[in-house]
């Protein structure tokens, strides 16, 4: 079955298992999504000061496999969550009756 991810709201809580992956940022490893979102405007802003990769998004082109040329548009940034699917189809239901 294929993974699907879902987009996070910015008020939503993401507490990271893995504190090596997030050593280099300056953020704790239970964060808003939107203060995930802001470490990483941060560290954009500083290589590019006009960056604006959450809201409007920035212009770009793209060109897609199969595609006869390139096409414009824009780009942003979003965080997306995918849920691990249990070993057993029944434990999340077992979870729920403890």
């Amino acid at each position: 079955m294929e993974k699907q991810f879902e987009r996070l709201e910015r008020n939503e809580v993401i507490s990271i298992i893995n504190s090596k992956d997030f050593e280099n940022l300056e953020i704790s490893t239970t964060f808003k999504v939107l203060e995930l979102l802001e470490v990483i405007q941060k560290y954009i802003s500083f290589q590019m000061p006009e960056a604006s990769f959450f809201d409007q998004g920035i212009d770009c082109e793209i060109l897609k496999l199969g595609a006869r040329g390139w096409k414009k548009g824009k780009i942003r940034i979003c965080v997306e969550f995918c849920p691990e699917e249990p070993e057993y189809p029944l434990e999340d239901l077992a979870e729920l009756l403890e």
